[in-house]
């Protein structure tokens, strides 16, 4: 079967609802529904992101050949009710209270849609009437998608609904297990595909595996995908979840917050609750194990941490992830003998583990792709279905900027309406122009181009500024991103002078995304000061590799010269709580309600005048 003309839509439609578009066997692209509707995390169905992509490739909806969602087992009362994006901290608790304390402990049947029918939302795509029969088919059955009626009611609404959207026949609809999903787009969006390599998953749930591990290997131009173990017995991203929502943050959002507290707390701190978690679980003969199981992961482990200082919590859970996932990784490689290591899966997020991880003494190199978690699994849906009915090989995913594309006459719309008395625009030597006011301590945003995908901005949707100016973290915090105190900024660095700021003696294949930690150097520690965690001197960096963003490289080099640091401060452009910025219209807005000085926008440079 010829794949030339194969057209196939990859959707995760639940946290982060995310589209990607496959076209002969190569990404064309991949964006999440928050971009377009500026609502954070929005898990409705990516209408918007499929038209987009379809539109933005010259495609029309009779072009699509093949539909795969991610996730067999899919809970519709989770994307009426929005269970991620508009749950706050209080509703996580009022559904520990009254749905989950209820089932696991008076063992009584609580409809999650009647404690949460305030939230229905019965607006979205395709509408009212539809969504109401789906409710009425729910009932007061068990609404969890552990449930085989659920299951079954979960594929048959997704189906309906790509078929009022697309068209397309229900012959051409699929579906892939949530780990399947994570393993192929670690493997495809590495580097060096001619390795044997062994790809691990590590999550908190999907299609009731939260952990598995696999050998793939290319072989003739096709893969050879091997099953190690899998199985439903790992902890830590249920921990993590959880601990969050204990710590009074919002889970499913707020772990990298619980993370970046975890070195502010001294290791004598936190060794009374690391044993608390070590007594839950270990690994033999490469499987996870429970010592004893905890009776459920909110209100046990709530009592157990009873009393406990909250970064001694996350200083604890924080060394207990790492001694976990180490020994366990340690056991595959021993056993299996690959060397080579992707990870996926939200728990590829913890950069301060795959710093552990990629240090160990047996891993040759560790590949963790651009956003691990679900935002990514679009695109192994992808990479998964197109293997399976074409038998071949696709094209490895190139980079991450895969999404929306800067219009050009959005640009110049804008310019003309911008009021002179109080900006300034100029569109000559706009790279020496904006090296010259990062270096005079002024922070300067940049949307360009085609957006990041995922969690991560690498440039084209990035606030940047002087990394060794210390005072600058304070201007950022409070009168930009209005976040917490003790999280760290990152760093974007030319590769030709990582080695001064960074110890890189693991095997990491790459660090082009920000999903690795490094140690720094004396000299990083000063250079990079305000880009890195002030506790344990780290950084999380993007290391630009010639030709991967030359626009950007040009303005990193150029401020290198001027101030003798070939690095800048990049944080993602966007204000708290929001989706990172995607079009000319989302720049604008957050560029006037913020303190930042200057927006870089295409070839245009804007200041305001009392820059």
């Amino acid at each position: 079967m010829s794949d030339k003309k194969s057209v196939i839509i990859g959707i995760n439609w639940e946290q982060n609802s995310t589209a990607a578009l496959m076209v002969g066997g190569k990404i064309a692209g991949c964006v999440s529904e928050e971009r377009f509707t500026r609502i954070k995390n929005d898990e409705r169905y990516p209408i918007k992101s499929i038209n987009w992509l379809l539109h933005s490739n010259g495609l029309t909806k009779k072009d699509v050949t093949d539909v795969c969602f991610i996730s067999k087992d899919w809970s519709p009362t989770y994307s009426l009710v929005r269970h991620y994006t508009n749950f706050k901290v209080k509703d996580y608790l009022e559904e520990q209270q009254k749905i989950w304390y209820p089932r696991l402990y008076l063992k009584k049947r609580v409809s999650f849609l009647s404690i949460f029918k305030k939230k229905i939302d019965f607006n979205q795509f395709p509408g009212k009437a539809f969504w109401k029969k789906v409710t009425k088919n729910i009932g007061n059955e068990n609404d969890h998608n552990s449930d085989k009626k659920i299951k079954k009611l979960g594929k048959k609404i997704r189906s309906e609904v790509i078929q009022k959207h697309l068209g397309i026949r229900s012959n051409r609809i699929h579906f892939v297990d949530h780990s399947s999903g994570h393993a192929f787009y670690a493997y495809f969006s590495s580097r060096n595909t001619s390795k044997k390599k062994l790809v691990i998953t590590l999550d908190a749930w999907g299609d009731n595996i939260n952990y598995s591990a696999k050998i793939f290997r290319k072989v003739n131009q096709k893969i050879e995908v091997k099953n190690i173990i899998s199985g439903s017995n790992f902890i830590i991203g249920r921990l993590y979840r959880y601990v969050t929502l204990i710590l009074g943050l919002k889970p499913n959002e707020h772990e990298y917050k619980v993370m970046g507290l975890a070195p502010y707390c001294k290791d004598q701190y936190y060794q009374k609750v690391l044993k608390t978690f070590l007594n839950f679980q270990n690994v033999k003969n490469y499987k996870f194990t429970f010592l004893k199981k905890p009776k459920d992961f909110y209100f046990d482990i709530k009592k157990k941490l009873d009393g406990e200082r909250f970064d001694s919590i996350a200083g604890g859970l924080q060394k207990y992830t790492e001694i976990l996932i180490s020994k366990w990784i340690a056991k595959l490689v021993s056993n299996f003998k690959v060397y080579d290591l992707c990870l996926a899966g939200g728990v590829g997020m913890n950069v301060k583990n795959n710093l552990i991880i990629s240090n160990l003494k047996k891993v040759k190199s560790l590949f963790i792709p651009p956003s691990p978690d679900d935002s990514s699994q679009a695109m192994g849906a992808c990479y998964f279905h197109y293997i399976k009915k074409y038998n071949k090989f696709p094209r490895p995913l190139e980079n991450a900027y895969l999404g929306y594309k800067i219009n050009e006459t959005d640009v110049k719309k804008l310019i003309k309406k911008i009021d002179r008395k109080k900006f300034l625009i100029s569109n000559k030597n706009i790279i020496s122009e904006t090296v010259k006011l990062l270096r005079n301590g002024k922070i300067i945003a940049r949307c360009v181009g085609k957006g990041e995908f995922g969690a991560r901005s690498l440039g084209n949707r990035s606030i940047l500024a002087d990394p060794s100016n210390q005072n600058i973290k304070k201007i950022i915090n409070e009168k930009v991103k209005n976040r917490d105190f003790w999280m760290p900024f990152a760093a974007s660095v030319l590769s030709n002078h990582a080695k001064k700021y960074f110890v890189i003696k693991s095997r990491t294949e790459n660090y082009n995304y920000m999903t690795n930690c490094l140690e720094t150097t004396p000299i990083g520690r000063k250079k990079l000061s305000a880009a890195i965690h002030p506790y344990d001197y780290t950084c999380r960096p993007q290391i630009l590799e010639k030709g991967q963003n030359k626009e950007f490289e040009k303005i990193i080099s150029e401020f290198g010269k001027l101030s003798g640091v070939y690095a800048l401060l990049n944080t993602s452009f966007n204000l708290h709580g929001f989706p990172i910025v995607n079009d000319v219209k989302d720049a604008w807005n957050v560029f006037l309600k913020t303190n930042i000085d200057g927006l870089l926008l295409e070839n245009y440079l804007i200041l305001k005048k009392s820059t």
